[in-house]
Formats: structure tokens, C-alpha cells, sequence
């Protein structure tokens, strides 16, 4: 398991290059660190997370101008609350998002997830996106955010107790993989089996066992090339296009729900 220090290390020649290097006070205080890394420049790394998918976006949008693609989103709703709306449906997704997206749900992955889920499951599903959950590169560095974790975890109580006959599908990409990992050390044992299924996007715990029986129904993608899957903070594009794997996605929680 990678500790906070290696992360460091292994981001600290792309962060140095792509930004002067500035103290960080949330480092400073932290033992057993080199001093060099309390200098380390965590803004560079939430640029580059938004470099990535800001350049994912724009070629996607050049390529529908062109009429070369379908892909992307026109208009997406990039938060979604229909749970704490009072809402309730045969399937309900707990969606968290990755680092520096929009919304509570994100603008590419989860709702191009969503799309070709209710495709398939017209009138069954209910999205949820995990609120209290900054998405900043510090969380993610640390492991993912606690306060995302509790409300995905809190989602999934309010989803038991509002539409106890429910299935809920527990979901998130990249930073918002290692927030549902979390979110599952949380849950009581007697939760795990209205989870009928665990989808993961570009993984920064790839491998990673759930507790108990949750493992049971787990379906992680991640793409060749994308060291945010080995454990290394380094977006880079092949991070940026698990869209392209969300109707697989749907038709894995579809065969199971």
C-alpha cells in the first residue's frame, strides 16, 4: 500500500514541473516528512486533474461539431439529488464523482453511466450523487474524502429505511472509487445486502477488497495506461475516457438487478 509520503514522492517531478513549488500549509504540520515535500505544490496536481479532463472535453466537443462523434453530454445535469428528494425506485445509484468535477455527480462518466442505465432500466432508477464531498486533490492524495464517505454511507441508510424494497447500486470514478471504498468500511453489516452491485471507474484502490459479501457483486474498469489505477497520482488521458466503458457498466448492474 502506497503511504502519503510516496504519493508525494512519486508526484513531486510532474508537480515541480508544471508549477513553482509553494508551501502548502496543510503539509507543513505533518510529521516524518521531508522537508522538501512540505514545499510540494497540490494546486499543480488539481491542474493537471483539470487539464486532463478539460482537454477530454474539449476533443469531444470538436468532434461532435464536426459530426464525427455522438460523444458527450449536451446540457448535462451534473447534480442529482433524487433521493434526498423524497424519491424512490426499484434501482437507486449513490454516484460520487471524481477530483475537481462539477456538481455532485460529475459531468462525463457518472451521467453518461446513468443514460445507459435508465436505457436499459426505463422508469426503475433514481440517482443519488454524494453531497459534502469537495473532490479536492488533498483527498484524493489521502486516500479519499471522509466526509464523501459518510455521506455515501448516509445515502445508503436513508435509501434502506425510504424505499426499503430497493436495490442500490454504489458508484463512483476515480477519487469517488476510493470514497465508496470508505463509504463500505462504514455501512452496518445488515445494510450489505440491499448493495446490489458496486461499479468502479478508474480506481486509485484497484484491487482492493470490499468487506464481506459486498465483494460479491463488484465490477472495477481500468484502462491500460492509467497509473491512477496503480496507485500513482499522475492523470493522464487514459484516466480521461471511462465513458467509453459506461454501457458495459449498466448492462453489468442491469444482469444483476
Amino acid at each position: 500500500m502506497l503511504t502519503i509520503r510516496s504519493l508525494f514522492l512519486l508526484a513531486l517531478p510532474l508537480l515541480a514541473a508544471s508549477r513553482a513549488v509553494e508551501l502548502d500549509p496543510r503539509l507543513a504540520g505533518l510529521p516524518d516528512l521531508p522537508s522538501q515535500i512540505a514545499y510540494t505544490p497540490a494546486e499543480a496536481l488539481e491542474h493537471s486533474f483539470k487539464a486532463v479532463h478539460d482537454a477530454h472535453q474539449a476533443r469531444k466537443e470538436a468532434l461532435r461539431r464536426r459530426g464525427d462523434s455522438d460523444e458527450g453530454i449536451p446540457g448535462v445535469v451534473t447534480t442529482r439529488n433524487e433521493l434526498n428528494e423524497g424519491k424512490c425506485a426499484d434501482i437507486i445509484v449513490i454516484f460520487a464523482r471524481g477530483t475537481t468535477e462539477p456538481g455532485n455527480v460529475g459531468d462525463d462518466v457518472g451521467p453518461m453511466f446513468f443514460i445507459d442505465l435508465e436505457k436499459l432500466e426505463p422508469g426503475r432508477v433514481i440517482i443519488q450523487g454524494v453531497n459534502d464531498y469537495p473532490a479536492t486533490v488533498w483527498d484524493f492524495l489521502i486516500g479519499g474524502s471522509t466526509a464523501g464517505a459518510k455521506d455515501m454511507a448516509k445515502s445508503v441508510k436513508l435509501a434502506s429505511t425510504q424505499c426499503p424494497s430497493s436495490k442500490i447500486v454504489l458508484s463512483g470514478f476515480s477519487q469517488g472509487a476510493q470514497v465508496t471504498h470508505k463509504a463500505a468500511a462504514l455501512l452496518a453489516t445488515s445494510l450489505y445486502s440491499k448493495i446490489g452491485a458496486i461499479v468502479l471507474f478508474g480506481d486509485p484502490n484497484n484491487g482492493d477488497a470490499f468487506p464481506g459479501s459486498l465483494n460479491n457483486n463488484v465490477k472495477t474498469f481500468c484502462h491500460d495506461g492509467d497509473l491512477i489505477c496503480d496507485g500513482l497520482p499522475i492523470p493522464l488521458d487514459a484516466h480521461a475516457n471511462y465513458e467509453d466503458d459506461s454501457g458495459e457498466a449498466a448492462a453489468y448492474v442491469a444482469d444483476r438487478l
